[in-house]
């Protein structure tokens, strides 16, 4: 009988998670990673990715077009599944599960003022005077959050928006003089010409760490999680990750390397 009872628990923790389960991730158009066309429908890195991952569990999958912020409200409170290019923190863990990473994040502080400012580390950001565009809820490391803590001055110098294009517009208008960006998405803006790399340039990296699609503890429990666990490294076996990474971020820089 114990024996029954045990080969039926394996069963269900390694089932997939439903044969009519939909799941639901946050996006907000910002190529490559997200691309929203015309028509509403979704493509891009994460995008693809998503949805890879959720066919492996036997699911399809949805996109809800959230600010950033807001979502990571519903994730922790389980109205969302999921979310992508999320670091991890202690605090996050307490409502989500970490699968992957799905890719590397370095995030380089950008300024548009010609001469480039000689800043070279956070402390010298910190000092300044100029005003800096972020993204609401993104976590840039445990020396920033310190920093925003102890030093006011800097904190009130700190332009927060929810939207990538906001913070991309507030630079390109000169509101704001710096802005803190992932390196894959800054190589983007100079392939397309919407940044130019002698005039935006990126001056150092303020935080780099592996970024994960987060799952909420709500919605998944223990045991779908190996489920998760094992779709993710299925699709890193058979080499779906890599192809899509070579899909979308293969183009490389080379007279505009910053």
């Amino acid at each position: 009988m114990l024996k029954i009872v045990l080969t039926t628990l394996l069963l269900l923790l390694f089932m997939p998670v439903s044969q009519a389960c939909q799941l639901t991730m946050q996006a907000q158009h910002f190529p490559p990673r997200f691309i929203k066309a015309a028509d509403g429908s979704w493509t891009g890195y994460n995008i693809e990715l998503f949805q890879a991952l959720a066919k492996e569990l036997g699911c399809s999958s949805q996109f809800l077009e959230t600010p950033w912020g807001r979502s990571m409200q519903l994730l922790a409170s389980g109205e969302l599944d999921a979310m992508s290019n999320v670091s991890y923190n202690e605090q996050r863990a307490e409502f989500a599960y970490f699968i992957g990473p799905h890719q590397q994040e370095q995030v380089k502080l950008v300024t548009n003022q010609v001469p480039a400012p000689d800043k070279t580390s956070l402390t010298d950001l910190v000092n300044g005077k100029d005003l800096i565009a972020a993204m609401q809820g993104i976590y840039y490391g445990a020396a920033f959050e310190q920093a925003l803590e102890t030093a006011p001055a800097f904190r009130q110098r700190l332009v927060f928006v929810t939207l990538n294009q906001q913070k991309l517009e507030l630079f390109l208008s000169g509101r704001v003089q710096y802005m803190l960006e992932d390196q894959l998405n800054l190589q983007q803006l100079y392939l397309h010409n919407t940044l130019n790399p002698l005039q935006h340039k990126a001056l150092f990296t303020l935080y780099e760490n592996p970024v994960y699609f987060a799952f909420s503890k709500k919605r998944w429990s223990d045991s779908q999680q190996q489920a998760l666990s094992n779709a993710w490294q299925k699709l890193v076996t058979e080499g779906k990750v890599q192809q899509l990474q070579q899909q979308y971020f293969a183009e490389q820089i080379t007279d505009k390397q910053p």
